[in-house]
């Protein structure tokens, strides 16, 4: 039988098949390097994910620490301050100033102050509580921790004085404490009340901390007199706290003994 001969009509359909074809292979090559290439980029994130530390906590909230952290910073010298944030304790000399106010302005000097002597100095958020701060403190492990307030003598109101309080199970604590008297008390024109330990005044930020503490009640804001002399003489309490402060931190460096000398007399009325 004869073969029927091919017409150019029969030549261009079949061209026109094997662009299809020639098509569909191209993009079939493209799809397998494709998926090929998306199985390699993920066996690669997975194998990254499996050399991670174990102990690394990807889940801890932000200004929380893990064993890896704490480990690498040395806050061994470094100053945790905490001034009150007692907004309703007002001022007897002007009633529209009270404990916050005031011992933040002191707080924020001695935090410039020792900034510009090198140290690091951590300080706690104005709407934070006794306990909130306690716990930043202790995670920190800051070398000093140092609450600063003004006293009120309550009802009576005939209280006078410096006085400051430790923890007598901290190493450091005492000797931090007085070395912040001995400079605030000696500025105080009143007599003044002492270094007392924990057993005098339940005090959450001294019994709860876990490293050198104390906590200063510079002066009484409800007396008139003691209030407006704490407001003239912001600059010079927070020189003197700043440089009780880094007494201590001096001590505690170069390993001396941990007791002030005699010549540092405990302010104008002495230990009580």
């Amino acid at each position: 039988m004869q073969q029927k001969k091919e017409t150019w009509e029969d030549l261009k359909k079949r061209a026109r098949w094997d662009r299809i074809f020639g098509a569909l292979a191209v993009f079939l090559l493209i799809l397998i390097l494709f998926i090929s290439g998306v199985s390699s980029c993920a066996k690669k994130l997975t194998q990254d994910d499996d050399t991670k530390p174990a102990n690394v906590d990807e889940t801890l909230p932000i200004g929380e620490t893990n064993s890896m952290t704490s480990d690498i910073i040395d806050n061994s010298m470094a100053v945790f301050l905490s001034p009150s944030t007692q907004e309703d304790n007002v001022y007897a000399c002007d009633n529209t100033i009270t404990e916050e106010n005031a011992m933040w302005q002191i707080a924020r000097r001695v935090q410039a102050l020792l900034e510009t002597d090198g140290y690091q100095v951590y300080i706690c958020g104005e709407d934070d509580t006794v306990m909130s701060k306690v716990q930043q403190g202790n995670a920190l492990k800051c070398g000093a921790y140092v609450a600063i307030h003004s006293n009120s003598s309550g009802e009576s109101g005939d209280g006078q004085g410096t006085e400051i309080f430790y923890n007598t199970n901290i190493p450091g604590s005492q000797a931090l404490a007085e070395y912040i008297y001995n400079r605030v008390a000696n500025l105080t024109p009143t007599e003044d009340r002492g270094v007392k330990d924990q057993t005098q005044r339940d005090l959450y930020e001294i019994e709860r901390n876990e490293n050198a503490c104390c906590l200063l009640e510079v002066e009484f804001h409800d007396d008139m007199t003691t209030s407006q002399w704490i407001l003239n003489h912001v600059e010079e309490i927070a020189i003197c706290i700043k440089d009780g402060i880094t007494d201590y931190l001096k001590m505690k460096a170069y390993s001396t003994p941990a007791t002030p000398s005699e010549s540092e007399t405990f302010g104008t009325g002495g230990l009580i």
